[in-house]
């Protein structure tokens, strides 16, 4: 059963005080916006609610933003259902609720609007059938993310990802791998490996369940052979014994979780559950460059980097045309693999870099 959670995010404002427009934290250097406004689609899970959060607490603090608040995210929290939250075909981030297409804005040095996105929202989008999330809005930059661990019980006959490719070659309909909702980012990262092991991924037998806690249950009750989900989520578990990590999904490997990379397994594939932040869907090169610049300074802060260790994420710091490139072929190989499980009609891509490299 597939169960969606909603929460409502008060919006709160984080003033920078006594900083007035010489900035703070930073030196002499003035706010990059007056005010930032940072949108969270109210369809979202309380992780996002903290990563909006933690993101205008380090502008303020740093300075680079006068005032900062974390807002519910208007019509792209109202724009339909999906994993994580609903498609972002009105996510226009930051376009104002009947805002004429071509109404007068603020610059981002006035008013600075951000939409917090990230893997569920682009997947959402793509089952709804509608515009793609880098279609929909301006990409800036992707910020954090969670590297993903392929874990079974302690027990398991499976005592190397080795034999578990072999399993899946042998009989992909025969192992059940769980993990969150069907059709989010660990059901698309199922998918891949599979078709990085050469199977067919439409026979491949993944169970969404609506949260890691029930997903574990499902693995120690022996309802699911193996999970996939964020590997830092595992490694309570692993160190207790209770789980065996297999393969991880990041560039390096993980501390805390004993396994091999994908790529070290010659599986040519990193994956992760990414966050970023969209611009509104009609912003002008000088708006754009600004907030990239906004978002690179975040980046760079040590107060940001301190904020992600402290909450146990990873920073993918990757921004402007970079980032928009790396979107494009995210969405690409993220809809092949939904069109491959039978969960969209129609698909306009092909696998091209799916198995070959790393984004």
């Amino acid at each position: 059963m597939h169960r969606r959670r909603f929460f409502t995010l008060t919006a709160g404002m984080v003033a920078v005080a006594g900083c007035g427009l010489a900035g703070c934290g930073g030196g002499a250097e003035a706010p990059l916006t007056g005010r930032l406004s940072v949108a969270v689609p109210t369809a979202r899970g309380q992780r996002w609610a903290r990563l909006a959060q933690a993101l205008t607490e380090v502008a303020a603090g740093d300075g680079l933003a006068a005032a900062a608040e974390v807002s519910a995210g208007g019509p792209a929290s109202r724009a339909g259902a999906g994993p994580g939250g609903g498609p972002v075909a009105a996510a226009e981030a930051g376009d104002r609720p009947g805002e004429a297409p071509g109404a007068r804005r603020l610059s981002f040095a006035r008013e600075g609007r951000l939409l917090l996105t990230g893997m569920s929202a682009l997947t959402a989008a793509e089952l709804s059938g509608g515009p793609s999330v880098a279609r929909s809005a301006t990409p800036l930059a992707r910020l954090v993310g969670d590297w993903a661990a392929l874990v079974v019980p302690a027990g398991s006959r499976l005592r190397s990802f080795e034999d578990f490719a072999a399993a899946v070659r042998r009989d992909p309909a025969g192992l059940v791998v769980g993990g969150r909702t069907a059709g989010g980012s660990d059901h698309v990262l199922y998918g891949l490996i599979g078709k990085c092991l050469g199977v067919d991924t439409r026979l491949l037998d993944y169970a969404g369940y609506s949260g890691l806690a029930e997903a574990a249950e499902a693995l120690h009750s022996g309802r699911a052979v193996a999970l996939l989900g964020p590997a830092r989520s595992f490694a309570a578990e692993v160190a207790a014994g209770r789980m065996r990590p297999l393969a991880v999904s990041s560039a390096e490997r993980i501390d805390g979780i004993d396994a091999p990379t994908l790529m070290e397994l010659e599986v040519r594939l990193e994956y992760s559950d990414w966050y970023g932040v969209l611009g509104p869907r009609r912003m002008d090169d000088g708006d754009r460059e600004a907030a990239v610049a906004f978002c690179d300074r975040l980046g760079a802060s040590p107060r940001w980097r301190a904020r992600c260790e402290r909450e146990g994420w990873d920073r993918l710091h990757l921004s402007g045309d970079d980032f928009r490139r790396w979107l494009d072929t995210e969405t690409r190989r993220t809809r092949e693999a939904l069109n491959e499980f039978g969960l969209l009609n129609t698909s306009d891509t092909n696998c091209g870099t799916s198995c070959g490299g790393r984004h």
